[in-house]
């Protein structure tokens, strides 16, 4: 904190003349119950957010909207891209709305036909294990399965 009085030390004498030192005295105390003083705070951030991100609320229009989309879908190679990129924006629009303070979101949906293969999804991360995360949630039927996940990362 710094505080500024407004006159300098040298103005209290005046230049060549004796003055006494009782009006030396009231001249200063008259320029310090007239100085301004003048409080600069430092400044203090937010570290936390102050809608925090609830996980479960997440997960359920993950589901929601999963379920809602594939009831009737039936796998075309051709149409399965553009699906996907439609589910996505919906769940990422569902979540935005939601108004989490300070986290970015990213969505993948993957969509893949059932031909007695196997899927495996690795993926690396470098975040903060408090605050950033992933959401994912897996349908399966007889003719295809799909994966969506949400990664959730928090931005200061």
């Amino acid at each position: 904190m710094a505080v500024s009085l407004g006159f300098s030390f040298k103005s209290v004498y005046r230049r060549g003349k004796k003055t006494s030192r009782n009006t030396q005295m009231a001249a200063f105390t008259t320029m310090l119950a007239t100085a301004k003083t003048s409080v600069r705070y430092m400044p203090s951030y937010r570290l936390e957010a102050m809608r925090p991100l609830n996980k479960e609320v997440c997960e359920n229009i993950i589901r929601t909207v999963m379920e809602e989309a594939l009831l009737n879908f039936n796998y075309t190679p051709k149409t399965s891209l553009q699906f996907c990129a439609l589910v996505s924006e919906e769940i990422k629009s569902r979540i935005k709305a939601k108004d989490y303070d300070r986290y970015r979101f990213i969505v993948v949906v993957t969509i893949g036909e059932k031909l007695m293969q196997g899927f495996y999804s690795y993926v690396n991360f470098l975040w903060d294990a408090d605050k950033d995360g992933y959401i994912s949630h897996v349908i399966e039927t007889p003719k295809f399965f799909a994966v969506a996940t949400l990664y959730y990362l928090y931005y200061d």
